[in-house]
C-alpha cells in the first residue's frame, strides 16, 4: 500500500506544483491528470502514471514556466515519484507490505536519479550561450522527436519486449 499512497502524494504533488491558471487552458491539463492518477493509483501497471506524467508536463508548460528554480527542482523530484512509485505499486500487491529495505533502496534511487537529472539540466547552464537560441531549441525538438520516433520503431517490432507475462494482482 505505501507504493500506491507515495504514487498518490506524488500525483497530486506533480498536478499543482505548476500553479494551474484558472482558465480552460490552465485547468483542463490538471483535470486529465488528476483522472490519469486515479487510474493509476488503482491499475499501476497501466497508462494511468504516463497520462499524470504527461499532464503535468503540459501544465507545467502552459503555467509553470516562471517558477522559481527550487520549484522546479521540487516538481522533478514529484514527476521521478510518480514514474519510479507505479513501477513499484505494480510489481507488489495491493495489501502487501513492503520491506523496510526494499523502500530505502527505492527512495535513494528516485532522489539520486532526479539529482542527477537536476544537476545535467543546471550543467548546461555553464555551456556558451548562442547567438541564435531559436537554433538551439529546433535542434533539441527535433533531437526529442527523433528519440521518440526511435523508440516507438523499437516498440512496434519487439512488441513483446515491453509486455508482462502476468497481470498485476487485483485489490
Amino acid at each position: 500500500m505505501i507504493p500506491r499512497v507515495a504514487l498518490a502524494v506524488a500525483g497530486l504533488a506533480a498536478a499543482l506544483l505548476p500553479l494551474p491558471d484558472p482558465t480552460p487552458i490552465g485547468l483542463a491539463p490538471l483535470l486529465i491528470g488528476l483522472v490519469a492518477l486515479w487510474r493509476a493509483v488503482m491499475r499501476p501497471d497501466g497508462p494511468g502514471a504516463a497520462g499524470v506524467l504527461g499532464a503535468a508536463a503540459l501544465s507545467w508548460l502552459v503555467s509553470g514556466g516562471g517558477a522559481a528554480p527550487a520549484r522546479l527542482v521540487v516538481f522533478a523530484l514529484a514527476l521521478a515519484t510518480v514514474h519510479s512509485s507505479a513501477a513499484l505499486a505494480a510489481g507488489v500487491p495491493w495489501r502487501a507490505r513492503v520491506d523496510g529495505r526494499v523502500l530505502l533502496r527505492w527512495a535513494a534511487r528516485t532522489v539520486g536519479t532526479t539529482l542527477f537529472g537536476v544537476g545535467v539540466v543546471g550543467a548546461t547552464a555553464l555551456l556558451p550561450r548562442t547567438g541564435t537560441p531559436v537554433a538551439t531549441v529546433a535542434a533539441g525538438v527535433v533531437a526529442v522527436t527523433a528519440a521518440v520516433v526511435a523508440g516507438a520503431v523499437v516498440a512496434l517490432r519487439r512488441p513483446h519486449a515491453l509486455t508482462r507475462s502476468a497481470p498485476t494482482p487485483e485489490p
